[in-house]
């Protein structure tokens, strides 16, 4: 009977064979190229990413060199005339009104030291919010803002109601042991 193919067995028995070698073939020769392709495209994308994050080197020096100019200076007194001399400049170009000359208290123990600075301003809904954003994002290595108060006063010789602020900051300082 081994000798007595029919066409249609010997056409099965060519289809066999032939997806057996499409097989070892894809096993011997194609997988390893379809892997390689495959790691070749991972290391582009890594590859394009960095380029991306390279870009991005110069904002984050620019950063740093904000983060070490606002803490280089860590003399209590100069965080308090600095965040003053900023709400102040604010006020003066935005028709607001420092109300309250900031009162600053400390705390200190041995290994750190706060420092609390209030500031009350009189002005406008806007221009009290844009206030408190300028000094959230461009004083945000000075100090960060703890606490935000909006409210109300009746003026009773206008006869009107003015809006005010009250914003609180602190500063973190951590004290430096001498080693000796």
């Amino acid at each position: 009977m081994t000798g007595n193919w029919t066409y249609k067995q010997k056409c099965i028995g060519l289809l066999v064979l032939f997806l057996l070698f499409l097989y070892g073939g894809y096993q011997f020769i194609f997988s390893d190229t379809f892997q390689l392709a495959s790691e070749i495209g991972e290391k582009q994308a890594k590859l394009q990413w960095l380029k991306e994050k390279e870009k991005e080197l110069p904002a984050l020096k620019q950063k740093m060199a904000e983060f070490e100019k606002a803490y280089s200076k860590n003399d209590s007194i100069a965080v308090r005339d600095r965040l003053t001399a900023f709400i102040s400049d604010f006020a003066d170009h935005n028709q607001c009104l420092v109300t309250e000359i900031p009162r600053n208290t400390s705390y200190k123990n041995d290994n750190l030291k706060v420092q609390t600075n209030t500031f009350t301003v009189k002005g406008g809904y806007h221009r009290l919010v844009t206030l408190v954003h300028q000094l959230e994002t461009e004083c945000r290595y000075l100090a960060r803002i703890i606490s935000v108060r909006f409210y109300t006063l009746r003026d009773l010789q206008k006869k009107k109601k003015d809006l005010y602020v009250t914003i609180v900051t602190q500063t973190f300082e951590q004290k430096q042991h001498e080693v000796h």
